[in-house]
């Protein structure tokens, strides 16, 4: 039932001259990977795969049908004259390995250029000739005029099998406006055939420019180099030396195109009063939000330049706005799209206007001139005057013509109409001529604030240096603080019940807090001589008393029969309470 469902067909020609290309394809009706030739020891791969899909959906009589096409093209050379079999290759679909037929292919002798084989029965890799692998780049159109857009088209043609590029370096266009066009990721290749050859041919880039300067110009060559992959062909038997990375080496191959000349014409004197720079297929639209509105209300004048041309290089449009009304520099909109045309979409410059008296207005008409490389004229666009009535508002207008505004919100709209302008009209503070801050007592007090402060920050922090150079002090200091973090340790095992753990964390707290506190080593600790340090360092002796009994608690309780958490609780109550009583109470010699 698979091989019923699918169709891997592989063809080529039946025949062709031993050194030339030719192509390879396998087609296969479904989706499919890890394509695997058979090895090909009297032919060198070139080029491949290179991957192509097609999708047809056609309907006859109301019935649909879908036709799905994979194609997997490779790029062999005939390495000497005979007839030879290619055996069928594989690839996996759906888990499945599917095999394609088998072709028959005579190479047949080149007269012209003799028998180069070699005799050893190795195939050597020979470097890529000018023939095999060049690049060019061609303009759209080699006379234009200045602002006028042109494509720039850089193409690869190639007969042998590309590893990538190493290094390319294009011409400075110092003379053009340049603009990237949008392009797929990678390069799609196709075949064409020149002079009898065929070659897989990529568009690599192309440019949208529009030259600035008029005159003869010259765009330099571009420079790429490619790395070829040249398979060195061994003669074996092994079907798994065709594989190995070690037949293949990639050599590197500088490639430049020829330079180009352009003709960039001027654009012809008288031009209209309205020209704004505009170069191409253009034309203008001009609307206002409303016509009939009240004073203050804002109004939004709209003028849109579409079609296909330079627009982003024109300038603003000239625009004769009442004296009643307040203007507002436009907010510009674009919305184009740089095609091998132009720049294609539209241009609109979003005015506000708010009109400050009532009456009828006019805004004169709206002229966009352009030229049009085409025809080779000028052409200009108009929108017609545009009439605005303008009623009185709520607040209406005074006798002297001073302007109540009533709808208007707008931080940056000007106040206009009143002659008088008060600087301040809130309580002002005076102080009396002559009286500045500098020369001061405040201003010399605050010039000797920062040595103060320094002063102050410096003895800090040498007594900070002082007291951390006495090892002994610090560790004294650190005592308490470091008996409470092992004393959290024991509350951990207080809460899980872990008696024997509990007590042993209580009493290692203690002897560390002594011997911290009484700067005496652990090793030397003894209840006598802490009984002793403690009651002459001024210490409780109750306070004393409490400490030894803990300790003996605590080792008593480790080896006891399991006591309840209750009596854990309060011997971890009654720890803190000590350690924070004797912290108040004893003096360090």
């Amino acid at each position: 039932m698979l091989a019923q469902d699918i169709t891997f067909k592989a063809r080529a020609q039946q025949a062709v001259v031993a050194g030339d290309k030719f192509q390879l394809v396998y087609t296969l009706n479904k989706e499919g990977s890890d394509i695997r030739l058979a090895p090909l020891e009297d032919f060198q791969i070139l080029m491949g795969p290179s991957t192509s899909y097609s999708n047809n959906t056609s309907i006859i009589n109301g019935k649909v049908t879908r036709e799905t096409s994979y194609s997997f093209t490779f790029i062999l050379k005939a390495l000497k004259e005979g007839s030879y079999s290619i055996p069928p290759a594989t690839i996996m679909v759906d888990g499945n390995k599917v095999s394609s037929n088998a072709l028959k292919i005579d190479v047949i002798k080149n007269n012209n250029q003799g028998n180069q084989n070699n005799q050893s029965g190795n195939a050597p890799a020979s470097a890529a000739s000018k023939d095999d692998l060049f690049i060019t780049v061609t303009p759209s159109k080699k006379t234009l005029y200045q602002n006028e857009a042109m494509v720039l088209t850089t193409k690869i043609y190639t007969k042998v099998q590309l590893d990538g590029m190493s290094d390319i370096k294009q011409p400075e266009l110092t003379s053009f406006i340049a603009q990237e066009l949008k392009r797929s990721e990678g390069i799609s290749w196709t075949n064409e055939n020149i002079n009898g050859r065929t070659y897989s041919v990529g568009t690599y880039e192309q440019k949208l420019l529009f030259p600035q300067k008029a005159g003869k110009v010259t765009i330099e060559p571009t420079e790429i180099e490619f790395l070829v992959r040249q398979r060195t062909v061994r003669q074996s038997r092994s079907i798994f030396d065709d594989f190995f990375e070690s037949n293949y080496r990639s050599v590197k191959k500088l490639v430049k195109s020829k330079p180009i000349t352009l003709t960039v014409k001027p654009l012809p004197k008288g031009k209209p009063s309205g020209f704004s720079g505009g170069v191409g297929k253009l034309n203008m639209k001009a609307t206002v939000s409303k016509n009939d509105v009240a004073v203050n209300d804002g109004i939004t004048l709209k003028v849109s330049i579409s079609g296909t041309g330079n627009h982003k290089f024109i300038e603003n449009p000239t625009i004769k706005f009442p004296a009643d009304f307040d203007d507002f520099d436009p907010k510009i909109a674009n919305s184009i799209n740089n095609t091998v045309a132009g720049m294609k979409g539209s241009k609109t410059y979003e005015y506000l206007i708010i009109p400050r008296h009532a009456g009828t207005f006019t805004i004169p008409s709206i002229k966009f001139s352009h030229f049009d490389p085409v025809s080779g004229t000028y052409k200009t666009s108009s929108s017609g005057d545009i009439t605005i009535n303008v009623e009185k508002g709520e607040g209406g207008e005074y006798s002297d013509g001073t302007v109540v505004r009533s709808t208007v919100t707008r931080e940056n709209v000007k106040f206009i109409g009143k002659d008088i302008r008060f600087i301040k009209t809130t309580d002002a503070r005076l102080k009396p001529s002559g009286t500045f801050l500098m020369g001061s007592l405040l201003y010399y007090s605050l010039l000797l604030l920062p040595l103060f402060v320094f002063i102050i920050f410096f003895l800090i922090y040498q007594k900070r240096i002082r007291e951390n150079a006495d090892l002994q002090l610090v560790k004294n200091k650190k005592a308490n603080k470091m008996a409470k973090k092992r004393l959290k340790r024991s509350s951990q095992f207080l809460k899980t019940g872990e008696k024997e753990a509990f007590y042993e964390e209580v009493l290692r707290a203690l002897w560390g807090y002594m011997s911290d506190k009484l700067s005496i080593p652990v090793g030397e600790l003894s209840k006598d001589n802490i009984s002793e340090v403690l009651l002459q360092s001024k210490a409780d002796p109750q306070v004393v008393n409490d400490i030894l009994e803990i300790m003996d608690t605590c080792e008593f309780a480790r080896y006891a029969p399991a006591s309840g958490t209750g009596e854990m609780d309060k011997i971890y109550n009654k720890t803190i309470s000590t350690i924070s009583k004797l912290e108040n109470q004893i003096k360090r010699k």
